[in-house]
Parts: structure tokens; C-alpha cells; sequence
């Protein structure tokens, strides 16, 4: 008689530990789908910011080549990382910065500063007291904003980027003020 009254109640346990053993299924694979969606945000994200470095990376090398970064203006180009392609926009670079280099922060053994003497004596000139007189050289030290933006449309990734850089120019040339 007592085995009889057990039986509906092993039904009833086996039920409700498939319940529980089906929630913890869902729940984990619920959680799984999350953590695949944050981990394909973050890769779309640091793709997506490699691409907007890459762009600006480029606009520095063509300064450094001896394009004005004053002449730059704004430019759209195709960037490709890894698995995606991003449309990168380059915004027309802003000058924050000039200011002249002083001759005794010049180097007369480096190559590069050789040209910032012009046409002053790299020793400087001697004054009555002895002193050696300090001018401004024939450089300049501009300090330059640069920034790219992405805007993908297929991942909805956006991303801006921006980055200073610095350049030494002709004392010729000025800074930009838009």
C-alpha cells in the first residue's frame, strides 16, 4: 500500500527537475547569446577605432611627406581591418598651436634642426658681456587636431577618433585660425 501512495510523487519530483534542469538551460544559453553580442560589439568597436587611427595615421605621413596640413580638407576614404571595411571621414585638421622655436633648444649635431639655423650662426653670436645671444630660429612648432569619425550603418558602429600632432614648419608659415 505504501509503495502505491509513492509513485504519483516521483512523477511529480521528475517534473519539477525538468523544469528547473530546462530553465537552466535556457538561461544559460540566454546568457551565452549576450556575452557573443558584447563580444561582437567590442571586436566591430576596436575594428572600428583601428580603422579611424589607420585614416589619420595616413594624413600624418603625407604632412610628414610635405603636404600642408593647412590645404587638407575634409576627405572620406575606405579603410579595411581584418573582416569589415569602414567609410572613415578625416575632418580638415585644426592648427591649436604655433610658436616659434628659440635657437638654444636646436641641436647643431641633429640633422633635422640644422635647417631651423637658417641664416644665423649655429654658435650664436657673442654679446659685450660675454653672453651668447638666443633668437628665434627659422622653425616654428605647430601643434595640429586631427579627427576621423566612422558611422556604419550595417554594424551601427560610431566612432571618432581624434589625435594631436605635432609639427616643426618654416618660420613662413602661419597657423591657420579656421
Amino acid at each position: 500500500m505504501s509503495r502505491r501512495a509513492q509513485s504519483g510523487i516521483t512523477l511529480v519530483v521528475s517534473l519539477i527537475m525538468l523544469i528547473v534542469l530546462t530553465l537552466l538551460v535556457v538561461s544559460a544559453i540566454r546568457f551565452g547569446n549576450i556575452n557573443l553580442k558584447i563580444t561582437g560589439n567590442a571586436q566591430t568597436q576596436a575594428e572600428s577605432g583601428a580603422a579611424a587611427q589607420v585614416a589619420i595615421e595616413k594624413v600624418i605621413a603625407s604632412a610628414v611627406a610635405g603636404s600642408s596640413l593647412s590645404a587638407m580638407i575634409t576627405t572620406t576614404a575606405s579603410v579595411s581591418t581584418g573582416g569589415m571595411s569602414y567609410s572613415v571621414t578625416v575632418a580638415k585638421p585644426i592648427c591649436k598651436l604655433t610658436q616659434n622655436v628659440d635657437t638654444s633648444t636646436l641641436d647643431p649635431s641633429n640633422e633635422n634642426d640644422l635647417l631651423c639655423y637658417g641664416q644665423q650662426d649655429k654658435d650664436g653670436q657673442e654679446t659685450a658681456t660675454g653672453t651668447i645671444t638666443q633668437g628665434p630660429s627659422a622653425c616654428k612648432d605647430q601643434r595640429w587636431d586631427i579627427s576621423a569619425s566612422i558611422g556604419d550603418s550595417s554594424t551601427g558602429a560610431k566612432t571618432t577618433v581624434l589625435q594631436g600632432a605635432g609639427l616643426r614648419v618654416s618660420a613662413e608659415v602661419a597657423c591657420p585660425t579656421s
